[in-house]
């Protein structure tokens, strides 16, 4: 990227700090380092914390579509003149409406694949001491019968659901994406299961490893 860029990074953190939130510090940091101007937008899971009970029955809906997060990024991206935005996580409060804030804005988006959460609502492909990978073979419904996300039926049917909603909208096939390895790669594009609409386009798919600076803080195991 030779021509200096304007960066809106977005990134929703978990309630325990890990990999990710290392990884968008690094690349900010990197992005910055060489000349780009660079925004973050963040939200933290431990917002859920101090909730009302109306907003947490809400949490469904805006889990799926967050209008709060659709606002607040076609503002930023309008009013900073943002030439590409950054996803990383989305989950639970900034939700995929970040992808269709910069679609109405025609700014292009990157979203960098750290897990399996596309096909796998657990994300690890793991599942009771095993490897699992029922949800790709037989349909994210597997996740709800074994509570997949937090030990939860309902927190993992939110997780479906979004998914779900999102792979018929034609979401996930206007986005380009980062993998880390090549086998993150290859399971991605196993959402494109042959005979069926495509998902994901095969062309906007690219490999980049994560990278390393002089650790400046102590991160945890990653969370919810």
């Amino acid at each position: 990227m030779d021509e200096k860029q304007k960066i809106l990074i977005v990134h929703n953190y978990y309630q325990i700090p890990g990999g990710e939130d290392a990884v968008v510090a690094n690349e900010k940091k990197l992005l910055e380092d060489n000349g780009h101007d660079v925004i973050l937008y963040s939200r933290n899971n431990s917002e859920l914390k101090t909730m009302s009970k109306a907003q947490k029955l809400l949490l469904p809906f805006s889990t799926v579509f967050s209008l709060k997060t659709y606002r607040d990024v076609k503002s930023i991206v309008k009013e900073q003149h943002i030439d590409i935005v950054h996803v990383h996580n989305t989950l639970n409060l900034i939700s995929p409406s970040v992808y269709y804030a910069a679609f109405s804005c025609k700014v292009p988006v990157v979203q960098t694949i750290h897990n399996f959460r596309l096909l796998c609502p657990g994300a690890t492909f793991y599942r009771d001491g095993h490897i699992c990978e029922d949800c790709v073979e037989h349909g994210l419904g597997c996740a709800v019968k074994h509570s997949c996300y937090r030990g939860s039926k309902l927190q993992a049917l939110m997780c479906v659901i979004t998914t779900k909603i999102h792979r018929v909208l034609g979401t996930y096939k206007k986005l380009n994406y980062i993998c880390l390895t090549e086998f993150n790669e290859q399971k991605l594009l196993q959402l494109n299961r042959p005979g069926k609409k495509q998902i994901i386009d095969p062309g906007m798919v690219y490999i980049k490893p994560n990278f390393t600076f002089e650790v400046t803080s102590e991160i945890g195991r990653g969370g919810y």
